[in-house]
């Protein structure tokens, strides 16, 4: 060995360390699907340099047969760990299975168990001798059918790669193209001195066109890890963004056949392919879907569940190539709608048994008054008996008012404007000269259609109790959990101890119904009320209407 040790051996070296550092850096660095894969690549690629190194020092026949054998293992892994990063780089690792991995290495796995028993067949090697040149050696052959194979798989498996890689840095965005890039030139590298190795004669053991070419892939790999880290590189983050989804996210392709689906998608469809297939075919479901939405019902895990469902196509280029349906369980929210309507009716029953049995009470009590009427009786008694009829005809309207009313929940809720809601109340209510500073102007309500109702109970609440008040102020204000509507006035305010029991049924001076009436108006729709002012300084109420059933849409001043 003489100084043409540096020429040979200098590449291997260099391309063993280069690639053992690019696989330590992916192994140590973010996770990704495609790490393991790509570490186990570089890894092999960098044992191969070595293995290449080693087979120029030895002239042992026997030895350099085994020594030959090892190179294809490890070529043949390079191949295998290959073709799985780049699927997995591509975005389609659900392909890489152990079924697949075994199928993809079934070809390498024969070519190495040929290779290593070729003195029984000659089926790899016709014959073979060692190439001696300034003490480096060359393992050369006369190839027979076997190895042609092997040379077939190994330039497809480079050519599918490549292919698969083309087509992403296509469709990927700019910033990923560089990572791209740079494994494929990696791998049109091999593919092109593998080529060359198969055509020149490897008859010169200081030419080796194979650790040529694994050097110059090794560097390429270095370099563009060094500009790109594209290790820490993914072209495709979805299943990140849906694995997490409360959501079943199902994705289809063109003909309607599953692509993906998350966790909630997966157990969807292994409970219930077969009957989302015919509500699809039903619905006549085809790419383009367009934006769709319906509820449907499915059993999952035993438990009927209620989905609306939707979808959404997925464009390349303009043109649909599949489709996104996505199920939002509602089911817990189709049980509050039932206990709501079963509660209402139950409630729309009862009042009309209590009005049906007033009024029946009220006409008997008019008859009485007419009878009375109709006796001798001083002045007194007439005035009194005249005051009792005004009475009963004022009670005989609540109750026609009451009729031509809803009962709380059982009329569809609506977008009602706070403002002109709270200045349609200040209307029929008689403040007797106290003052209204409303800033609720732009806050709309998803709410009962009594919500009305409610701001009247408050406008007479501050008119009836508040004494001393002399001034209304409503407002409105954002929470963490939603949006707050204020109404305050400077009255004598309500006792600590009674905060909670002006609300309950029959608690008051007149009917007892107003303050409860508007609780319950309030929660068909999950709105809270509650008395929150200091005692002596004023009443305060606040309604707290959760996020989704309210807007604010302030002014530009």
């Amino acid at each position: 060995m003489d100084y043409y040790g540096a020429v040979v051996i200098v590449p291997n070296l260099l391309a063993a360390a280069f690639t053992a550092w690019v696989a330590y850096k992916v192994l140590t660095g973010k996770e990704t699907e495609h790490r393991t894969a790509m570490a186990i690549c570089f890894a092999f690629v960098s044992l191969n340099s070595l293995v290449l190194l080693v087979e120029k020092m030895i002239g042992d026949m026997d030895l350099a047969l085994a020594i030959v054998a090892l190179e294809y293992v490890f070529e043949s892994m390079i191949l295998i760990s290959l073709l799985a990063l780049v699927m997995q780089y591509i975005g389609l690792g659900r392909y890489i299975t152990r079924r697949n991995v075994l199928l993809f290495a079934s070809p390498a796995i024969f070519a190495v168990v040929f290779n290593v028993t070729n003195g029984w067949h000659h089926l790899f090697y016709n014959d073979v001798i060692i190439v001696q040149s300034h003490g480096f050696y060359m393992f050369e052959a006369e190839y027979g059918p076997l190895f042609t194979i092997w040379i077939a798989y190994f330039f497809l498996v480079i050519l599918v790669t490549n292919i698969l890689m083309a087509r992403a840095l296509i469709e990927t965005s700019p910033e990923r193209r560089a990572g791209l890039g740079t494994l494929m030139l990696a791998t049109l590298t091999i593919l092109i001195t593998g080529l060359l190795y198969v055509l020149s004669s490897r008859d010169d053991p200081l030419v080796d066109i194979l650790s040529i070419g694994f050097g110059l892939t090794a560097l390429i790999v270095f370099v563009g890890e060094k500009r790109s880290n594209f290790g820490n590189l993914e072209i495709i983050r979805f299943r990140e963004a849906i694995g997490g989804m409360d959501d079943a996210v199902i994705i289809l392709d063109s003909s309607l056949q599953v692509v993906h689906a998350n966790g909630p998608g997966r157990k969807v469809m292994d409970q219930n392919s077969e009957y989302v297939w015919e509500r699809m075919k039903a619905r006549g479901l085809k790419v383009p879907a367009g934006s769709n939405k319906w509820e449907t019902a499915m059993v999952i895990d035993g438990d009927a569940r209620h989905f609306v469902l939707t979808t959404s196509d997925i464009f390349r280029e303009g043109k649909p190539v599949g489709v996104v349906l996505v199920l939002h369980d509602i089911s817990n929210r189709k049980a509050l709608e039932e206990g709501l309507r079963r509660a209402n009716q139950s409630m729309s029953t009862l009042n009309q048994i209590l009005r049906h049995d007033m009024r029946n009470d009220l006409t008997a009590i008019w008859g009485y008054l007419e009878l009375l009427e109709m006796t001798e009786m001083n002045d007194r008694q007439k005035h009194l008996v005249g005051k009792l009829m005004e009475r009963a005809r004022s009670a005989d309207g609540h109750l026609e008012f009451a009729n031509a009313q809803p009962s709380p929940g059982m009329g569809t809720t609506a977008w009602q404007d706070v403002h002109s809601t709270v200045e349609k109340v200040l209307g029929k209510v008689d403040l007797d000269g106290i003052i209204v500073d409303s800033n609720v102007n732009g806050i709309r309500l998803l709410a009962d259609p009594l919500l009305e109702n409610v701001f009247h109970t408050l406008a007479d609440n501050t008119a009836r109790h508040g004494e001393r008040a002399t001034k209304v102020f409503v407002r409105g204000e954002n929470t963490e959990t939603g949006l707050s509507i204020i109404w305050e006035d400077d009255g004598i305010g309500v006792p600590a101890d009674k905060k909670e029991k002006i609300f309950d049924k029959g608690y008051g001076d007149n009917t007892g119904l107003g303050l409860y009436l508007a609780r319950e108006i309030l929660a068909t729709t999950g709105f809270a009320i509650s008395e929150e002012g200091e005692p002596g300084k004023g009443a305060k109420f606040v309604i707290r209407a959760p996020s989704g059933w309210f807007t604010w849409k302030r002014s530009l001043s």
